[in-house]
């Protein structure tokens, strides 16, 4: 890969892991009454976020698109709910658990692509507008 590709991979990664966070957060505040800053401020849930949506990028780079997809947000659902659930020190049903887990899991996926097909659309739109 380019080093133009890297870094619309890093910003897709790092916008999905972002935006998710802090939507779980506000669902969880929202609906669940919990703490905001629980989900929002402190360094876990981001760094969680971080490794999932890595992951998402390596099932999208070995995968086709709709194998990628699926085994995203199982991944996406699946991850983030047994580790907070056997590693975080929240007290929340499986439900709820999975509830912001598919949360995470659709923002954070629909974030990263939306942000890796604008860049690549920018970059196609640019080499035809380069040709003579």
């Amino acid at each position: 890969m380019s080093p133009k590709l890297w870094v619309l991979e890093a910003i897709a990664v790092l916008a999905g892991a972002m935006i998710g966070t802090l939507v779980a957060a506000f669902v969880f505040w929202l609906f669940l009454d919990g703490s905001f800053a629980v989900g929002a401020a402190q360094p876990g849930p981001y760094v969680l976020a971080l490794v999932t949506v890595v992951i998402f990028a390596v099932l999208y780079h070995q995968l086709p698109a709709t194998p990628a997809v699926l085994a995203s947000l199982a991944v996406g659902i699946a991850l983030p709910a047994l580790v907070v659930r056997f590693a975080a020190d929240l007290v929340l049903g499986w439900g709820s658990l999975l509830f912001l887990a598919l949360v995470f899991a659709l923002v954070s996926l629909s974030v990263y692509r939306f942000v890796h097909a604008s860049g690549r659309a920018r970059a196609v739109a640019r080499g035809v507008a380069d040709r003579p």
